[in-house]
């Protein structure tokens, strides 16, 4: 008995001493031009009943129920989340400060900093977060801090959208689970850094056309593997081709069996696709679906793709029937 008390207290130890390596640290910025005045956008990100328009963390929740008590915004959402946010004292006439406290999907404190610049064509704002994830956490700080960063390009573009006149710079429509028949493709292999690859890939997409002589073929993208951590991502590009049809040398031909997928429809530029997909995962998880891990997810470009311009892309997510 003294002997197992022993081994259990060891590996505790072992655990915590490990664990403590890891500060747990989460630092992450924003930035945005808005078309509209630094009062208003300010006004608008003061306003804790207006968040619910824009709030990053609510997007797969928009119609929750929210409770603002004062200075003080919260939500407790099944499979969403549950959070609060506290208005702070300005440190400054043009910023405002807020208090973060996330209880799910993740435990995670700190403090929201924004700053409201005047500029040609509107207001710069700066959203910045600095916190920490629970002790338990600290292993996987480097995925909150994946996500939060994410959360909060989501949010200005969407905080964007309720203040400008001109249409939203990108869409996306939540189609839910289609079943997928059997297709095949003709691709390359893909490996780089997952920030330049909006930029990387319409150009490939357009060589693996031309190679192939089929300039109106459907552009398809299966990703096999990203690693946030190390913003590298592993892929397959090409297009997909009627059943029989042949690959050309040094392009592979592959074929993707009848399966069901969530499908969410993207509109807008390949720049902001990242976002896309994160939703796509979160839309996921709040609907209890499970990924299918025999098949990748793939992007699917209805039109396009052009760096920096509009196109429609469907992502599918494959998952367990």
């Amino acid at each position: 008995m003294s002997t197992l008390f022993f081994v259990l207290a060891f590996v505790i130890v072992a655990l915590l001493v490990y664990m403590g390596r890891y500060s747990g640290r989460v630092r992450v910025e924003a930035t945005r031009v808005v078309d509209a005045p630094p009062e208003a956008v300010q006004a608008r990100v003061a306003d804790l009943a207006q968040w619910q328009a824009w709030n990053p963390w609510l997007e797969h929740a928009r119609d929750a129920r929210v409770v603002v008590d004062g200075d003080t915004l919260s939500w407790d959402v099944p499979e969403v989340g549950r959070a609060r946010v506290r208005q702070l004292k300005a440190p400054a006439p043009h910023a405002l400060r807020q208090r973060l406290d996330f209880a799910l999907p993740f435990a995670l404190r700190g403090r929201s900093d924004w700053r409201f610049e005047p500029v040609p064509g509107g207001t710069r704002v700066t959203w910045r977060f600095k916190g920490r994830v629970a002790f338990t956490l600290r292993l996987f700080a480097s995925t909150v801090r994946g996500a939060t960063a994410l959360d909060l390009r989501f949010g200005l573009d969407r905080l964007a959208a309720t203040l400008e006149t001109a249409p939203p710079a990108y869409t996306l429509a939540y189609l839910g689970v289609q079943e997928q028949p059997a297709r095949h493709f003709a691709q390359q292999l893909y490996r780089g850094p997952l920030d330049t690859l909006a930029t990387e890939l319409p150009p490939r997409i357009a060589a693996t056309r031309q190679e192939l002589g089929c300039p109106d073929a459907t552009a398809v993208v299966h990703y096999l593997k990203t690693q946030l951590k190390l913003r590298i991502v592993d892929c397959r590009v090409g297009v997909e081709l009627p059943d029989s049809a042949s690959a050309p040398e040094r392009v592979a031909l592959n074929e993707q069996p009848p399966h069901a997928a969530y499908v969410l429809r993207f509109d807008g530029p390949p720049e902001a696709l990242e976002l896309a997909w994160y939703q796509a995962m979160q839309r996921l998880r709040v609907e209890q679906r499970q990924p299918d891990p025999r098949l990748p997810p793939c992007a699917r470009y209805v039109t396009g793709p052009i760096a920096g311009q509009r196109g429609v892309v469907e992502l599918h997510l494959p998952i367990r029937r």
